[in-house]
């Protein structure tokens, strides 16, 4: 009689179930809190956290994960510390800037004039931080694009720099180009030239909403309200709980006020 070999899969899971396999490799408390956090688990991660991130504590991953964890948590002013922590620790991972300068930029709401205008520096050198380390790092291409194009001129802003940042991100991840594109153009009220790029962006990807809506506030704007109201139903049969379509959609309904 032929006897036939178990396949080294059936063996495994025979060795696993009986507890005579390779016992598996501790998971050390940085892995735990990476993957409370990614389980939505905040309590158990601050508490995982706490220890590696003490006063004295040199481990610059741990204080990245600290900010993820700051900003999930909404508290973006200790997010912006926790990631400057781990670019002081170690300067040589261009996500770390890139997310610094992300939790900066959005605390900018949170500002006073003056400060806004000492955080808007800090924010640009992280970002060009991030793309000197990898000149192919989209969030921090992003970030110069977004920071050329929101800032006023006297501090720097540059609607033409902002393209070339967001040419840059095009050549990298099409989509991503496109929508920035078409954001600037829209800032530079050239609402054509926009509504080009969130349709080449819808071609790239026809099932984002974002896209779906920014074409149909580019087409209200060029008066083309027909066009519009498509491109914000095509957006709530995407995502039928979208606020932003589903207001825009009221406003393109609303009768225009007559003369008085």
């Amino acid at each position: 009689m032929k006897f036939l070999h178990p396949s080294p899969v059936l063996v495994l899971t025979a060795l696993l179930l009986t507890g005579n396999g390779v016992e598996a490799q501790p998971v050390s408390p940085l892995d735990a809190a990476r993957a409370a956090l990614n389980a939505n688990d905040l309590a158990k991660a601050e508490v995982l956290l706490v220890p590696l991130t003490a006063a004295d504590a040199k481990d610059a991953a741990a204080f990245f994960t600290l900010g993820q964890l700051r900003e999930r948590q909404r508290n973006l002013k200790d997010a912006a510390i926790a990631y400057e922590q781990a670019t002081q620790l170690d300067a040589t991972k261009p996500e770390y800037f890139s997310a610094l300068g992300i939790a900066l930029s959005q605390r900018m709401g949170e500002l006073n004039f003056m400060q806004q205008a000492m955080v808007s520096g800090k924010l640009k050198k992280a970002f060009e931080k991030s793309v000197a380390l990898d000149p192919r790092h989209v969030p921090g291409l992003i970030g110069l694009t977004r920071f050329y194009s929101n800032a006023p001129e006297i501090a720097g802003g540059s609607l033409t720099k902002a393209a070339e940042f967001a040419e840059r991100v095009k050549q990298l991840v099409p989509f991503l180009g496109e929508m920035e594109l078409g954001m600037i153009a829209a800032r530079d009220d050239k609402f054509a030239d926009a509504l080009g790029h969130f349709e080449a962006a819808v071609r790239l990807q026809p099932d984002h909403t974002g896209a779906q809506i920014f074409c149909g506030r580019m087409l209200a704007k060029l008066k083309r309200t027909d066009e519009a109201r498509t491109r914000f139903e095509a957006a709530l049969k995407l995502n039928p709980k979208s606020e932003d379509a589903t207001k825009a959609l009221a406003e393109l309904n609303q009768p225009a006020e007559g003369p008085r």
